[in-house]
């Protein structure tokens, strides 16, 4: 979730949420929608053990909170200073706050409820990413100029 430094006034300027509410209020709608529709049809995983639900539930979550809260706090703080967040998790992946919930707590969220479902959540998530992250990207492209595309050029994993 690479954002630039948003200037009172400046319509070319991104705000620090970026595109961030066309991901997240979908994701929310389908989160409640998919356990709502688990909860009235019983559509739990019985396909797996409810140990291993629990486990993996539990492991996905382990990770993904502090994924999340590291790619949060890095982020702000080169957003503080006027910068692009390129360590920690940003070395691995370009946006990671929205991927830390796509691949890890989503997914989690579903193997605790035991509501296969909720895994759509996080397709819907991607999707979105994907329909709207080239808004942010271009004004990355904008704000930090050669320094964004090289940044692009190296990050590990180009796609989440």
């Amino acid at each position: 979730m690479n954002k630039t430094k948003g200037v009172r006034g400046g319509k070319n300027e991104m705000s620090v949420g970026g595109v961030g509410p066309l991901i997240i209020v979908p994701m929310i709608v389908m989160l409640a929608l998919t356990i709502e529709i688990s909860i009235i049809y019983r559509l739990n995983m019985s396909f797996l053990p409810r140990g291993l639900t629990l486990a993996l539930g539990a492991l996905l979550l382990v990770i993904g909170v502090p994924l999340w809260l590291w790619s949060v706090v890095t982020f702000f703080q080169a957003y503080q200073k006027g910068q692009m967040a390129t360590g920690g998790p940003y070395r691995i992946m370009p946006n990671p706050i929205y991927s830390s919930w796509i691949v890890f707590i989503v997914p989690a969220i579903a193997m605790l409820l035991d509501f296969w479902p909720v895994l759509a959540t996080s397709v819907v998530m991607y999707l979105c990413q994907l329909r709207f992250i080239h808004r942010e990207d271009e004004q990355m492209r904008k704000k930090f100029g050669r320094a964004y595309e090289t940044y692009r050029k190296n990050v590990l994993i180009k796609w989440l």
